[in-house]
Order: structure tokens, then sequence, then C-alpha cells
């Protein structure tokens, strides 16, 4: 190999590390080393069963006829935190339960990694984080956030009252700062759902922390 090869690989190599320390084009992108599915907007939602926090099993189909937020979340991710600490989900949270939207958090984290949650370490999450959610959901088997293509935490799929898929993707556009003072991508697609028309801006790119499959 020859000298010039070897400073231009080292200078990639440099340039990739400053990449992954400021997270430009490499901490969001999550990469597919599961079977993830891709649905279409305009879909049926799959429907799905989960162990919720209070012990009780909640099937998605039980929520037909009402707007249903999916926000896959960790309790170990900083992207999920920032959203949190910030008071940004908790807004969306508060706007979703005042006009009776479902929103559903799911923790899709196998049994021995980092974000594993036990019935009552959820309810106790959910509580220091003042999160106003309908239920908790665990996904230990992977089995949901693959039959939704969920790549990141935090994430959010919305579901219409006919159980139509209508958005996926990011909370907001992604940020180092404030969430609050960035574009919301949910609060507007609610907004258009439950006014009965169209989303506009039915996708965006899922960033974040990859989920624990």
């Amino acid at each position: 190999m020859t000298k010039v090869k070897v400073i231009r690989m080292l200078g990639f190599a440099a340039f990739l590390a400053s990449a992954i320390l400021l997270g430009v084009g490499v901490l969001p992108h999550t990469e597919r080393s599961y079977a993830l599915s891709s649905l279409a907007n305009g879909a049926l939602a799959p429907d799905f069963t989960a162990s919720g926090s209070d012990g009780a099993p909640h099937r998605l189909s039980d929520y037909r006829g009402s707007t249903v937020v999916l926000e896959w979340t960790s309790p170990v991710c900083e992207f999920t935190a920032r959203q949190y600490e910030s008071g940004n989900m908790q807004a969306l949270q508060a706007y979703a339960a005042e006009h009776k939207v479902v929103w559903l958090s799911i923790d899709t984290a196998a049994p021995g990694k980092p974000g594993h949650l036990t019935e009552a370490a959820a309810v106790n999450l959910t509580r220091a984080r003042g999160a106003t959610i309908t239920s908790f959901l665990f996904d230990p088997t992977g089995e949901i956030g693959q039959r939704y293509g969920a790549k990141s935490t935090p994430s959010i799929y919305i579901i219409d009252p006919s159980g139509t898929l209508v958005y996926q993707g990011a909370v907001n556009e992604q940020t180092k700062g404030d969430p609050r003072k960035a574009q919301n991508y949910v609060r507007p697609a609610l907004e258009e759902v439950l006014s009965g028309k169209p989303v506009s801006l039915a996708s965006t790119r899922q960033y974040g922390c990859p989920v624990e499959y």
C-alpha cells in the first residue's frame, strides 16, 4: 500500500470519528441488521397485542374509532431523555389527552438489554417523566417493532380512527438544542387528523438511538 493511500485512509478514519462524535450522518441513522417491515402510509396499521405495565393485555384493534399514537421509547436513550427533560414530549401527550387521543408508549428492548424494563420500573419511569399516556407496553421479542419498522427511539406512528397509518417518523426535526424550538412533526399531524384532513407531512426520517432488538 502506498503512502498516499495510507494517508487517505487515515484521513477518512479521522473524518468518520468526527462524524460520529458530532452526530453528522452517522449516529442518527440506525443500520437494518434485523428484519424490518416497510409500512406505507395509508395502509391498515398491523394489529398486535402487548402486555402493559398494568399487567393487562392491550390490543391495538380495541382502540379502533380513536386516533392512536405509538411512541417507541427507551429509558436509556439520550435523544428520548432530551424530549422529556425539555417537556416537549409531555406537551404533545397533554394535547393528545385533551383531544382523547390514545397514546401508547412501547419499549422494544429484549431481556438483558440496557433498556429492558419490569412492570414496576415502567410505572416508576412514567411517573418520573410526568408522562400522560394511555398505557406503557412491552415488546420484548421485538415482533411489534419489526412489523412497524421501528428503527430508533424516540419515534412516532399515528393511526387514524379507521385504523389507517397516517404518520411515521421523528418527533421533530433533528436538533442538538431544545426540541421545543425545533420544527415539530407530531402536533401538526395530530391537528390534521383530528380535523379530518389528510396529513401534509406523513413521513419523516427517524433518528436517535437504535431500537434494542
